[in-house]
């Protein structure tokens, strides 16, 4: 899912509440950093943040997000390390935020020349009802993942629409809680976007992730499609037959794609800006077209239509 997007505006806009309060490390000021993706090794998981600690030291702090453990990780981190403090040349501390338990976590690597050691922060570890009654607004959208936070987390949800922060900061703090909370409940998400979509629809976050989706949706199908066509080229038993299952799946499965992934991006948005259950009406006059450049047009034209009988109208009109 949108994990590393949910992360990147959570960092955007809370990096020094998080570095104090989950990590312990008081913050005078802090950057996240863009960095070019320009080699295969980037990964969009991976964020960098220029810290001037309380003393004055200027430092690297390389956050990782991490749905689960994974065995390999710490190569990964040192990879990821090496290659910040090359290109920014400043000493470093590595952070994971572990949103779930899962997996033998280690917190140093050595080898016969390395020995390498990193901080883990086991979110689902952290006390949800603590944070809900005295932690700052800004790790509230981490509650669900905390222990015992799924029962708080419609009171996570009335703190951050109550709070003083401004319209574009509540609707991207309401999103990322959204998303984070699909790691422990298929429900969460759902209720949020139900209550919350008047505001939650103004995320940047929310943008970010309808174009994801496109793109998701868009390999998704095209590996499907290339799998089904490679599939008729072996059952032809013939070269000339594989050659085509190969051509004809790759533009079935890029076509399947782009239409998929349109599909989903005008299902979320139908479901933020006229609820779920109005959303999921107006999706029926969606849900059979196969036509891309009619998705685009449809994607594109939803954020000007004001009721679900407009946007049925102009599925109608664009569909003649």
């Amino acid at each position: 899912m949108h994990y590393d997007i949910a992360l990147k505006e959570l960092l955007r806009h809370c990096s020094r509440a998080i570095l104090e309060h989950l990590v312990g490390l008081p913050v005078q000021e802090s950057e996240l950093l863009q960095v070019p993706q320009e080699t295969t090794s980037v990964r969009r998981s991976d964020f960098p943040l220029r810290v001037v600690t309380a003393d004055g030291e200027e430092l690297l702090v390389l956050v990782e997000l991490q749905a689960r453990w994974e065995r390999h990780l710490p190569l990964r981190l040192l990879e990821y390390r090496a290659r910040h403090m090359r290109r920014e040349d400043l000493d470093a501390l590595t952070v994971v935020l572990l949103l779930r338990p899962g997996g033998k976590v280690v917190e140093e690597y050595a080898d016969r020349e390395v020995h390498y050691r990193y901080r883990v922060v086991r979110v689902y570890e952290a006390d949800a009802r603590e944070v809900v009654e005295r932690g700052p607004v800004c790790l509230l959208p981490l509650v669900p993942l905390m222990r015992g936070g799924t029962e708080l987390a419609d009171e996570a949800d009335r703190r951050i629409y109550e709070s003083d922060l401004d319209q574009a900061t509540r609707a991207d703090m309401l999103t990322v809680m959204a998303i984070l909370g699909g790691l422990v409940s298929e429900e969460l998400p759902r209720k949020l976007l139900m209550r919350r979509r008047d505001i939650m629809i103004e995320s940047a976050a929310y943008e970010l992730i309808k174009e994801e989706g496109r793109i998701e949706g868009l390999r998704e199908g095209l590996e499907k499609g290339l799998r089904e066509g490679l599939e008729r080229g072996r059952a032809e038993g013939l070269h000339e037959g594989l050659e085509k299952g190969r051509a004809e799946g790759l533009r079935e499965g890029l076509e399947k794609g782009r239409a998929e992934g349109l599909r989903e991006g005008i299902l979320l948005g139908l479901e933020l800006k006229f609820g779920v259950e109005e959303g999921l009406r107006a999706f029926k006059a969606v849900r059979r077209i196969e036509d891309v450049k009619l998705l685009e047009a449809l994607y594109h034209a939803l954020r000007d239509v004001d009721s679900v009988e407009a946007f049925e109208r102009l599925v109608e009109h664009l569909a003649e």
